[in-house]
């Protein structure tokens, strides 16, 4: 289950024809100077008899950030925004979330095409490869409204003042462009598809941590994942069950779900675009289907966001149906590490020791500190593939959250050379990650008297980091990094998932960056 929002995103190179003639339900003309003085702007200025001119005035105007202009006579467009652009020296984020915006209004007015006039306006360093592809990507991943579970014939509804759209209407964009030559509409096209490739793995990965709880087991999940290879042929997939994990002796990963009716799964995606002979980059994610905490429960309070705990499973999800969509000639494995941590009678109790597949003892000081057990032996079964480069991706500590908000994923790694890449691909993206030091001295919060390792340890001090400290007790035998996405992966206001960092590993990956 890929989940695509639009039909389509396509370039529309016009040389001879005229913006004017261009059949769409919203033009959005982003206003600046190269736009307002090129000849595209010009005759459609010319059918409005000088209108458009002078809102576009209006629309620069620091106080109006966008003007819509409703039909005009000669105007195939039933619509047209102007739109204030950005320039060079402005943020990433800043025009991520510009074109996201747009596909809101484009929602918002319950329109099913849009057509976007290229304003040849770029952040600094940035070429019309690197604009169209990040256009494509906030436009399919901006359009997205999770619905699935709601009454079906919502439109509309009502948060604070602001109306919104509760059902997605945009299907089809088109990206205008103007006198390129065939080798740079065949790079303009490549650029679109990934980007709109990259969009719906972003949006992959926020479906699945939206989908209640209920409608999202680690059966369920299994099932969800198994079905995509019917869409995705470069897709192998497998899944380690109950009795599975147990033949492979991990018992840290079990400690978490023993509490819990529904069993886990283990779910491997391996994807061979690359070389037979090329090793490949290992994705690990942590897919707690919800969290209660088990025994050390959790505050009955903001406990329905524990839907989210599985938004590292997500990533690696998204990003491999990312792979395959643009049939990437890479080699990716990626673990979807899927469990539900509950209390009951059967459930791990806070000193209770476990035998991870390490061969490790893990005495479990806090059973809400489950996330890196999980991970703990799926980090030691990724072993088995002989990985180039490993990175997990987890909502593992409440700390992270405190220390960068939500700007930025956690990064903490034993390679700096994967760090700084990493990081680069967080710039290039805008889904940014920030460096948090893992030195030796950290690791001495997981000594126990009672086992070899304890899974929390450091009191209320640098949690974040001693989480992964514990982690790289298992990552000693290949190159590793550890992403904490808790602040990132989702949102509290308003709720709903963010899909990050897809968009981070699939620059990563795509753009062969850890050769």
């Amino acid at each position: 289950m890929v989940y695509k929002v639009l039909n389509n995103i396509a370039l529309k190179n016009v040389n001879n024809n005229v913006i004017s003639n261009i059949a769409t339900d919203l033009l959005v003309i982003p206003v600046n100077k190269k736009v307002t003085s090129s000849y595209e702007f010009k005759e459609l200025d010319k059918k409005s008899k000088g209108y458009l001119l002078k809102s576009s005035k209006d629309a620069l105007n620091p106080g109006n950030q966008n003007h819509l202009v409703s039909s005009l006579e000669g105007i195939k467009a039933k619509k047209i925004l102007l739109i204030q652009d950005l320039n060079e020296k402005d943020d990433i984020y800043l025009w991520l979330n510009k074109y996201k915006y747009i596909a809101k209004v484009a929602n918002s007015m319950n329109c099913k095409s849009m057509a976007i006039l290229d304003g040849q306006c770029y952040p600094k360093g940035k070429d019309q490869s690197w604009f169209l592809e990040m256009i494509s990507r906030s436009i399919e991943s901006g359009a997205y409204i999770f619905s699935t579970t709601k009454n079906k014939t919502a439109k509309t509804e009502k948060i604070g003042k602001q109306v919104v759209s509760s059902k997605v209407s945009l299907k089809n964009v088109s990206i205008i462009t103007s006198k390129l030559s065939s080798t740079e509409i065949k790079k303009a096209k490549t650029a679109i598809l990934r980007g709109f490739s990259v969009g719906e793995g972003v949006n992959t990965a926020k479906h699945l941590g939206d989908l209640p709880a209920n409608h999202a087991t680690p059966k369920l999940i299994e099932k969800i994942v198994k079905n995509t290879t019917k869409q995705y042929s470069g897709l192998k997939v497998k899944t380690l069950n109950e009795k599975d994990l147990a033949k492979l002796k991990m018992g840290s990963y079990l400690s978490v779900s023993k509490g819990s009716d529904e069993p886990p799964r283990m779910i491997i995606i391996e994807y061979k675009g690359g070389n037979k002979s090329e090793k490949p980059v290992a994705l690990v994610g942590k897919g707690i289907t919800f969290d209660t905490g088990g025994i050390s429960i959790k505050p009955s309070s903001g406990m329905d966001e524990m839907k989210w705990d599985m938004c590292g499973a997500g990533t690696v999800f998204g990003v491999m149906c990312s792979l395959a969509r643009i049939k990437a000639n890479v080699n990716v494995v990626g673990i979807m590490a899927c469990a539900e941590n509950m209390p009951s009678a059967r459930a791990t109790k806070p000193g209770d020791v476990v035998t991870s597949m390490s061969g490790q003892t893990i005495e479990v000081l806090n059973t809400d500190a489950e996330g890196r057990l999980v991970l703990a032996d799926a980090l030691t079964y990724v072993g088995r593939y002989n990985p180039s480069y490993v990175i997990d991706m987890a909502t593992l500590t409440g700390a992270v959250v405190i220390a960068l908000g939500s700007h930025a994923s956690g990064v903490m790694a034993n390679d700096q050379f994967l760090a700084d890449k990493i990081i680069e691909s967080g710039e290039e993206t805008g889904d940014r990650a920030w460096q948090l030091p893992l030195w030796n001295e950290y690791k001495s919060c997981t000594k126990t008297n009672f086992a070899d390792l304890a899974n929390i340890g450091g009191g209320r001090e640098a949690g974040t980091i001693h989480a992964a400290a514990f982690l790289s007790k298992f990552a000693e035998n290949y190159k590793w990094a550890h992403m904490d996405i808790a602040a990132s992966a989702w949102s509290s206001s308003p709720k709903g998932g963010t899909g990050r960092p897809v968009s981070l590993i699939c620059d990563l990956i795509l753009n062969k960056k850890l050769k």
